[in-house]
């Protein structure tokens, strides 16, 4: 018997997002992603968190697009490759935070979560992320 993950994917995403629109997934995301990620520095000064939150938000979106798709859209393509308070400007190593992020909120967000949807949900972000990761790499300055 075969695994359809795209198909654990999608009815998991909606038990999730279908009461508002993703805002619980994300506020729940975000802040495991912020707590996680303190000691390391990375994040910009309390003036600039509301933006960084935005772009966030808008950026993760659009990675779950690129496990379809292939295609990194011109917006992801700017914000992982900015190096400014319009971009993402993080280093390469947060994305395994990331990661973990996301598969804890589906842990803590899906009531029928078990370890098939996690994997599913793994292999829906891992595209997206590697692109954001990979462009860390290149273009983060590590100062």
């Amino acid at each position: 018997m075969s695994t359809n993950y795209e198909v654990l994917f999608n009815n998991s995403y909606d038990r999730i997002t279908a009461a508002d629109q993703g805002e619980t997934f994300f506020s729940h995301f975000y802040s495991l992603f912020i707590e996680s990620t303190l000691e390391l520095n990375v994040l910009p000064n309390p003036q600039m968190h509301e933006e960084r939150q935005k772009i966030i938000y808008k950026s993760f979106f659009y990675m779950l697009s690129v496990a379809t798709t292939y295609i990194a859209s011109d917006y992801l393509e700017h914000v992982a490759r900015e190096q400014n308070e319009h971009g993402l400007n993080l280093p390469a190593s947060v994305f395994a935070y990331w990661r973990r992020a996301v598969l804890q909120t589906v842990r803590d967000l899906d009531p029928l979560c078990d370890e098939e949807i996690l994997t599913a949900w793994a292999i829906f972000m891992a595209p997206g992320l590697e692109f954001m990761r990979r462009q860390a790499e290149l273009h983060h300055d590590a100062n």
